[in-house]
């Protein structure tokens, strides 16, 4: 698996792009930001135990209109890892089956409210987590972070593999023995988009000390990866104490102290993005990974292909 990183001779010729961070919004989990109507709108997990106990925990998805932070819908309910992908007038969420954890269901709607769900993939044999779904000129590519078959994943937790479609219902995995990324290293929370001809793949690494973050890598083909020169994307920081100005309600004051206090941060993971009034609008979560996390907005002055662009100049 080829890897393209830097040399001696790279050049920074436009200097880091600057993320701006806006503070806390709610305590959900993964989520996907998506414009809907002209209307800001987010996926969110909505979790009972905070990633603690999913299999006995009460979750499900739930769409959130962003501007007046209400709900419009629940649904998917013993689902977990929740992404989002928008297509013209159709939204579609998957979601992990808790109880197998080999089979990936799609939601489907054309309002929001209403969804029709079926199988999307299922491998025996398989443990999947987080999932990603992008389209480029050939058809679907989708992403699953899987631990297991341990021959394809090795020796670190989890392992990113491609499967591709021509219409979202016959899926082919692509070799897992050349296209993935990577077995030499913990991955996790991923994010792909198509853009320009390159796909896009953020991923969740870990540090030294238990530090997570994210790394920004783009390929042509899902088996040479080039990284990102501007790596890591966010770095934990007191910026992510900030309560920001457009938090929800449903913010509790008890999250709120832990967030403002001495709430642990060792985490910024599971970002998201899209492009909202000429910028990137973007989420992503803070916290510790062991239970303790919530969800923060910041923004890119710049489009999402602009941005992910940016990250290679």
């Amino acid at each position: 698996m080829p890897e393209i990183i830097y040399d001696a001779n790279t050049k920074m010729i436009n200097g880091f792009p600057k993320i701006k961070k806006l503070g806390a919004v709610c305590g959900n989990g993964e989520m996907t930001p998506f414009v809907w109507n002209g209307r800001l709108m987010r996926l969110e997990l909505v979790d009972s135990t905070n990633g603690l106990d999913k299999a006995n925990g009460q979750c499900s998805a739930a769409i959130r209109d962003v501007e007046t932070g209400e709900f419009i819908s629940y649904f998917a309910e013993d689902t977990y890892f929740h992404s989002a992908y928008i297509e013209e007038d159709t939204a579609y969420v998957l979601g992990v089956d808790l109880t197998t954890w080999d089979t990936i269901y799609i939601y489907e709607s054309h309002d929001l409210i209403n969804w029709e769900s079926r199988v999307l993939i299922n491998w025996p044999g398989w443990k999947i987590f987080n999932t990603a779904l992008t389209k480029s000129p050939e058809g679907y590519a989708l992403l699953l972070e899987a631990d297991e078959p341990k021959e394809y994943v090795g020796d670190f937790p989890y392992t990113f593999f491609f499967a591709t479609s021509p219409d979202m219902k016959e899926w082919t995995l692509l070799d897992p023995t050349r296209a993935m990324m990577f077995k030499d290293r913990y991955n996790g929370a991923p994010w792909m988009r198509y853009s320009d001809g390159y796909f896009y793949v953020i991923t969740l690494q870990e540090l030294p000390c238990l530090r997570y973050t994210n790394y920004l890598f783009r390929t042509k083909d899902f088996i040479t990866w080039e990284d990102g020169l501007y790596n890591p994307l966010l770095m934990p920081s007191e910026e992510d104490r900030l309560i920001s100005p457009n938090a929800h309600a449903d913010l509790s004051d008890e999250l709120k102290e832990q967030i403002t206090g001495t709430g642990f941060l060792s985490n910024n993971s599971d970002i998201d993005m899209c492009d909202w009034n000429g910028k990137t609008y973007i989420n992503y979560l803070a916290g510790n990974q062991l239970g303790f996390y919530y969800m923060l907005e910041a923004e890119y002055d710049g489009t999402v292909a602009e941005f992910l662009k940016r990250n290679f100049e």
